[in-house]
């Protein structure tokens, strides 16, 4: 399996040799692409509906065990397989702001552990010290645990949300009783700023800093009724 594409059209490459286009883009190495927009540029023998469908599933799956997104999205705006191959989407806090952790804990301890090593002060001072910058460094180790332990993964039709602090809940995302969006317009697109969706009674809050929050936006937009979503600019 071969997958390559431009701004305009994605192309897949099968084992056996037969090549399609369809229309699409690749953008930062995801290929999404309109799955009835078929152009076949070489088949062995005629080409027939089912060879679309079932080289769009070999193409989708391929993607899911490489890691690659390759998406066919039909004509109602739905995902083609996203269930039947459990398609994962994910979203997570930034890990960039670990760096400003590590910065924030690493500019508080050095002085401890440089008056330490030097035993320029009594141990009673030193000990005090220790304390209180372990008090101090301590939100932000709280921080860089929030960072890591956050993770929303939607597989097919079933989302777990791993939160900050609490159990792991996972649940269908019929269950969705509602979602908040928040945008910008930027140039005429719509710039996600927050997303906001409630379901047994919790409440899951997504930042536009949040790696993937654009992709689990659209995989809301695909999974919950219209009018369980609210869009403010």
């Amino acid at each position: 399996m071969k997958v390559t594409g431009t701004k305009c059209y994605v192309q897949i490459e099968d084992d056996a040799g037969n090549i399609a286009r369809f229309d699409g883009e690749v953008c930062l190495g995801e290929f999404c692409a309109l799955a009835d927009s078929v152009e076949w540029v070489r088949h062995s023998g005629e080409a027939t509906e089912q060879d679309r469908i079932d080289l769009i599933y070999q193409a989708t799956r391929y993607g899911k065990d490489t890691g690659t997104r390759i998406l066919f999205f039909s004509s109602d705006g739905q995902v083609m397989f996203e269930d039947e191959l459990g398609l994962k989407t994910e979203v997570y806090c930034s890990k960039t702001y670990l760096v400003i952790v590590a910065v924030a804990v690493v500019s508080l301890l050095f002085p401890t552990l440089l008056i330490a090593a030097l035993d320029v002060a009594s141990l009673r001072f030193t000990t005090g010290m220790g304390i209180v910058t372990i008090l101090l460094a301590s939100p932000f180790l709280v921080w860089a645990f929030r960072i890591c332990r956050f993770r929303i993964t939607a597989e097919g039709d079933v989302v777990t949300v791993r939160p900050a602090a609490g159990r792991i809940r996972r649940f269908p995302a019929s269950d969705i009783t509602r979602v908040v969006r928040r945008v910008k317009m930027d140039s005429g697109w719509e710039m996600i700023q927050r997303v906001r969706f409630y379901t047994g009674g919790k409440r899951v809050s997504l930042g536009q800093s949040m790696t993937g929050i654009e992709d689990m936006d659209a995989y809301l937009m695909r999974h919950v009724d219209a009018e369980k979503i609210t869009t403010r600019k």
